[in-house]
């Protein structure tokens, strides 16, 4: 018997998990996870935060996710799969990254920021019976998108899921064979609410230290961890994230902090405003991270994702609805500490 006192909500659930991870992380692991992060920068973590849902929790290879609204996790699985197909151009075919995805619309019983229920074991089951690139969903969720954005699912027939007692139907939806005509309108990068420049300009508090950033952000986080808190003297900082050979300082210099064993900060040593944070180890060096408020138009980088809400203040109300996530929950962070013998702070 259920109990009745238990907190429970109705949400659309979408289950995603690499296809051949195991084989793919034998074979070259850093390269795999390199290839995963850089992934959930360019097109994941935006993808979702663009269709207000929440990521719940990573779990290695696959990921779980709720959406209020089953039209915006129907468009968010799509505009995934659509923007894994185009990334993986060019790749050979047994290194590409390929996602199944499920989905099924159900209740689901809340603990903290957890979510349980039969309504995410079917999701799941749904995951593992999708082709690779292809998504498959529940019927309760087909007839929610039907006449909307339910070209392109075909019926799947009924299924016996492994401990589900009901019968489900199905239906699924591979855009490989239509990419070609999809691909033109999907944008792989963060629509931003307006346009950005190709070029990006900021600097310090002072102005002794300026800069330009030649390429678009792989994606924008507000980040509550305490070394965060503490290196800005705020409740949060946020961070655009761009390929480091983007970043090129035009006038002064900067004085390098390594915060960690694992990453260095760089400041204006005269203003003390932080310009920087990034990687320094492995794959983690392709990357850096701009503060936001240095940017001289920093309006045009809205945050995609939370990260470290374990150190969330209890006073910092969050009213939007951007996935997010705690440090030990993120892949790249988890791997960076274990290459030099460490934990997660």
């Amino acid at each position: 018997m259920s109990d009745p006192n238990a907190e429970r909500r109705l949400a659309t659930i979408l289950m995603a998990d690499v296809v051949e991870y195991s084989r793919l992380m034998e074979e070259n692991e850093v390269s795999v996870l390199h290839s995963l992060q850089e992934h959930q920068f360019a097109l994941i973590n935006p993808t979702i935060g663009q269709h207000h849902g929440r990521i719940v929790k990573l779990m290695g290879d696959g990921i779980l996710v709720e959406f209020q609204s089953v039209v915006e996790a129907v468009e968010c699985a799509i505009a995934i799969q659509l923007g894994m197909i185009s990334r993986n151009e060019g790749i050979p075919e047994d290194r590409q990254i390929k996602f199944r995805i499920g989905m099924n619309l159900g209740d689901v019983l809340i603990d903290g920021d957890d979510i349980f229920g039969d309504g995410i074991n079917i999701a799941a089951r749904l995951q593992a019976l999708a082709e690779p690139n292809g998504i498959m969903i529940s019927s309760n969720v087909h007839s929610l998108i039907e006449g909307t954005i339910d070209q392109g699912f075909s019926d799947a027939g009924a299924h016996q899921l492994k401990n589900i007692s009901k019968v489900v139907r199905a239906y699924q939806y591979n855009p490989s064979a239509s990419v070609t005509s999809q691909k033109t309108a999907f944008r792989p990068f963060i629509d931003l609410p307006v346009d950005q420049q190709p070029l990006a300009t900021g600097g310090c508090l002072c102005g002794k230290v300026r800069y330009q950033v030649t390429a678009k952000t792989l994606g924008s986080m507000l980040c509550h961890c305490r070394m965060c808190q503490r290196y800005s003297g705020a409740p949060m900082l946020e961070g655009s994230t761009f390929p480091t050979d983007a970043f090129k300082l035009t006038k002064g210099s900067l004085k390098v902090y390594k915060s960690s064993d694992i990453a260095k900060r760089s400041f204006c040593g005269d203003c003390g405003s932080p310009i920087l944070y990034q990687g320094v180890l492995g794959y983690w060096t392709n990357w850096i991270v701009v503060s936001t408020g240095s940017f001289d138009e920093p309006e045009k980088f809205p945050p995609t994702y939370h990260l470290g809400i374990e150190s969330q203040l209890p006073w910092v109300k969050l009213v939007d609805d951007l996935p997010k996530t705690t440090c030990r929950d993120s892949p790249s962070l988890v791997d960076a500490y274990k290459s030099v013998g460490q934990d997660v702070p």
